[in-house]
């Protein structure tokens, strides 16, 4: 009896694994069941009940919904779908998403060996990435979405990097907020530590990462995913360091490493209430810390103070997690000479008489350059294409450059990147008619449109330009630093700050 017992439930599971149509599901409704589950977790966590934000992040990953989800993220949301790990599976079929839905389990689930590949990187190194299989990539996708509940209730507040609702204008903008000029109080000091760390993803020590998220239902697997190795040009490698760069929780699991840097300059009181960098006493006081990632940057009212005591501390936090900083990229400076971070330039200007005047947050010219060499790379490999094609490939790239940097005092920098452009459809244009004049050559591709005569354009197609793609960038949306996505008491204020993002994309120029 018990024997048909058992094959009765393996017959009931097997006719509910082939019953699920791929094609016939409500993704709106998906989306909804994962979220709510999200923000009892938040909810939960921020209470301080971590028995009930265990019992239902298990519950999550056990869900169809969820799992649903997660397949579809990575098989048809992220940009790496179309890339296999070491065992070259794609799953682009209904059919094989769902067999891979009805897969999903934790229990007695071991990960593959990672396909290890090398990028150059802009300094002219290169950077090792790690692809895992489809299967792996949808258990990690699985797990984030449980875990990312519970740490963005437990992450600092000027922590930006690879977070629901965060961006690096966000940080950006953290920064201008605090060094620019107000009426109503004395301006910041400016003395910056720009910071980087070295091989943050290759280094980070695994015990003390595991530390961090001990009692976590999911430290086992976490930990099978870091030892679980490489395989790349030498063969075989052991991982006894560092994350699987290029892996869905790779980001999350560098972010737990380095949450905690903040904290080490008194930014809470004791009963958790937020302390203003200017409002915080001793040594601390005006010291604000913000990071993307493993770019980070920090704000002190001397350069004494810098170099005695947050280089210390923070080079002390790191060796804790078996990483430091990299002695090249990082330097104190004053903010009247300037620094750059995340692809801008900031910089406080004086008068000749020494009054401060303004503070500027700008594109950078060296990450405006380094757009244009790739840019002309492109034009020379598409030199013989088809005109409006051509025009079209290079709008899609500029305009992508251009909604990141114009949250910005981007107008110069806008007509110098306009300058750039010219140049390089000139040059086009005469390797593309060597024997023709530059009269004819004008006359062909350069038409009047307002006030300029130089505008590329043919057959009704036109080229982008950059200083007309410039925005009132004080007119976005700021972020409030201790709101999250998975808040349930901040859905109203999520809606309308994704609304007027949209109102803000949709008012600008459309190509």
């Amino acid at each position: 009896m018990e024997g048909s017992r058992e094959a009765d439930h393996r017959s009931a599971r097997t006719n509910q694994r082939a019953s699920l149509d791929w094609s016939k599901i409500d993704w709106v409704q998906v989306k909804l069941d994962v979220e709510k589950a999200q923000r009892e977790i938040f909810r939960d966590t921020r209470a301080g009940i971590l028995w009930r934000v265990k019992a239902r992040q298990k519950l999550l990953v056990r869900s169809l919904p969820a799992r649903c989800w997660a397949v579809r993220q990575v098989c048809e949301l992220n940009q790496g779908r179309h890339t296999a790990g070491i065992d070259g599976i794609l799953c682009e079929m209904a059919q094989e998403k769902a067999a891979l839905v009805e897969n999903m389990h934790l229990g007695g689930y071991r990960p593959d060996p990672v396909r290890t590949i090398w990028i150059p990187k802009p300094n002219g190194d290169k950077r090792k990435l790690g692809i895992p299989t489809i299967k792996d990539r949808a258990m990690q996708a699985l797990v984030l979405l449980a875990m990312n509940p519970e740490w963005e209730a437990k992450f600092e507040p000027n922590s930006y990097g690879f977070r629901p609702g965060r961006s690096a204008i966000d940080a950006v903008a953290a920064i201008h907020n605090i060094l620019a000029f107000r009426k109503d109080r004395r301006p910041h000091p400016g003395w910056i530590l720009d910071a980087d760390i070295a091989r943050c993803f290759d280094t980070i020590d695994h015990d003390a990462l595991l530390k961090k998220i001990n009692g976590s239902p999911f430290q086992q697997c976490i930990r099978a995913w870091l030892k679980s190795g490489a395989i790349g040009r030498v063969g075989f490698e052991r991982t006894e360091l560092g994350t699987p760069q290029g892996g869905v929780i790779s980001p999350l699991l560098a972010n737990i490493a380095l949450d905690g840097m903040e904290r080490l300059f008194g930014i809470y009181t004791r009963n958790r209430r937020y302390i203003h960098p200017s409002e915080r006493c001793g040594v601390n006081k005006s010291i604000a810390l913000y990071r993307y990632a493993d770019d980070f940057v920090v704000l002190a009212p001397s350069k004494e103070i810098l170099e005695n005591h947050v280089v210390p501390t923070i080079e002390k936090f790191l060796a804790s997690m078996g990483l430091k900083l990299k002695i090249a990229k990082t330097r104190i400076v004053n903010v009247s000479q300037g620094f750059e971070f995340l692809g801008f330039g900031f910089r406080r200007f004086y008068r000749r008489g020494g009054e401060s005047w303004q503070f500027k947050h700008f594109p950078s010219r060296i990450r405006l350059d380094r757009f244009m060499e790739r840019l002309h790379e492109h034009v020379k490999l598409a030199w013989n294409h088809d005109v409006k094609e051509l025009i079209i490939g290079i709008n899609r790239r500029v305009i992508g450059a251009c909604n990141y940097f114009r949250w910005s005092s981007a107008h110069d920098e806008f007509a110098y990147l306009n300058h750039r452009l010219w140049q390089l459809m000139w040059q086009w244009s005469k390797h593309r008619h060597p024997t023709r004049g530059a009269k004819w050559r004008k006359n062909r591709y350069w038409r009047r449109e307002g006030g300029s005569e130089w505008v590329f354009s043919f057959e009704g197609v036109t080229l982008v330009r950059p200083y007309r793609l410039t925005v009132k960038w004080w007119t976005r949306p700021r972020l409030r630093i201790f709101s999250s996505p998975f808040d349930p008491s901040e859905v109203e204020y999520w809606r309308r700050r994704i609304a007027k993002w949209k109102n803000l994309e949709g008012d600008g120029p459309r190509v």
